[in-house]
């Protein structure tokens, strides 16, 4: 795997209303993040490659996805933080 730089730009969170148990377990919650990322090397001045490569090249992204409090977990205490799994995600390069 390359390395990467990620720079967040910008993100929302927001409980997903309609949750059956929602007195007994935390909300699921939809969150958006944008921001840019670069993989691989930063570029190089003296680059001899005549090839276009996006390595080094910083590309701006959105995300969404859902996270879901895990039912299977103990259940949290006091102060606890409860434990939570993507259920869903969708990432999208929009420059």
């Amino acid at each position: 795997m390359p390395s990467t730089k990620h720079e967040v730009q910008s993100y929302d969170c927001h409980p997903i209303p309609g949750e059956q148990h929602y007195r007994t377990q935390p909300p699921s919650l939809l969150i958006f993040v944008s921001g840019s990322v670069t993989h691989g090397r930063p570029p190089s001045a003296k680059s001899t490659s005549s090839t276009r490569s996006v390595d080094g090249q910083p590309r701006v992204f959105f995300q969404t996805f859902v996270l879901v409090p895990d039912p299977v977990a103990p259940v949290a205490k006091a102060g606890e933080v409860a434990k939570y799994y993507v259920d869903a995600d969708a990432m999208r390069f929009v420059g």
